[in-house]
């Protein structure tokens, strides 16, 4: 890299008067028309490009940072001077250098949700639908299927019941968790009546050969789990009732997806 000032014979601190003296002399003496030596057009050349950076102040700046082993850094137009300090916060943003105020209109992120709002009615459709299905699959006559009870030994390992202490085995390869008061009424050899929904065969309650001890407390989607249908019930009606509110209906809408998906988890665990 060429160091004007050496080729200018000025120091770095030199000032613009300085630069500009130095430029005269050196042009008039190294001057092709006046200077008849081979290096006369090479050096006439050098000093004018180092005049050209050395007088111009935004060029000196940059060219010194480059000198200096720095990133330079280009400016087209001088900095504008230092803004006096304000109290408030807003006005100081506001002086800030390169501070563009918020375009008007909506945003990107209240642009998506209005894209996706078209889908609400869909999705609350089809929340309903399920629910629908579930209430008509529940409120026809069950399904009663007998099976026999093997011993405990006969019992594989399940993430479901592997922390249950008591669980009954039927023949069929069912296993269903069992309270300890209710262990007496399920005796091997016995059998046990097992109900399930008519249409999706949904396992609703296991009882003991003489029906006397009912097993309700399963994690099925028509026992334990049957607040999440109910949930998404309300929130699939509610998407079809609300219509103001941009992201309170995105969320309805988050809202919906989210429960069809436990739904379809838990019906396909509550499935016999």
């Amino acid at each position: 890299m060429k160091d004007y000032y050496q080729v200018l014979r000025i120091s770095r601190l030199a000032s613009a008067d300085e630069v500009k003296r130095a430029y005269r002399r050196l042009a008039v003496l190294f001057h092709p028309d006046k200077n008849s030596s081979a290096d006369a057009l090479r050096l006439f050349q050098e000093i004018n490009e180092a005049h050209e950076v050395l007088s111009d102040p935004l060029k000196r700046a940059n060219y010194d940072t480059l000198l200096q082993g720095g990133g330079a850094v280009w400016q087209t137009e001088p900095q504008a001077p230092p803004q006096p300090y304000h109290r408030d916060p807003a006005y100081r943003r506001r002086q800030q250098q390169g501070y563009r105020p918020a375009k008007p209109g909506p945003s990107e992120k209240l642009l998506m949700m209005l894209h996706m709002l078209r889908f609400l009615r869909t999705a609350s459709l089809v929340g309903l639908a399920w629910c629908a299905i579930l209430v008509i699959d529940y409120s026809l006559p069950f399904r009663e299927k007998r099976e026999k009870l093997l011993p405990e030994g006969y019992r594989t390992i399940s993430w479901q019941l592997h922390h249950e202490p008591n669980v009954i085995v039927t023949d069929q390869n069912h296993q269903f968790p069992v309270p300890f008061d209710g262990v007496d009424h399920f005796p091997v050899g016995s059998r046990v009546n097992i109900v399930t929904s008519r249409l999706l065969n949904i396992l609703v309650r296991v009882e003991s050969e003489d029906g006397t001890y009912v097993i309700d407390s399963l994690a099925t989607i028509y026992q334990n789990m049957m607040v999440v249908p109910i949930v998404l019930l309300l929130v699939s009606a509610m998407g079809m009732i609300v219509k103001t509110g941009i992201e309170f209906r995105f969320n309805i809408l988050v809202s919906i997806a989210i429960l069809l998906i436990f739904n379809l988890v838990f019906l396909l665990f509550s499935i016999l």
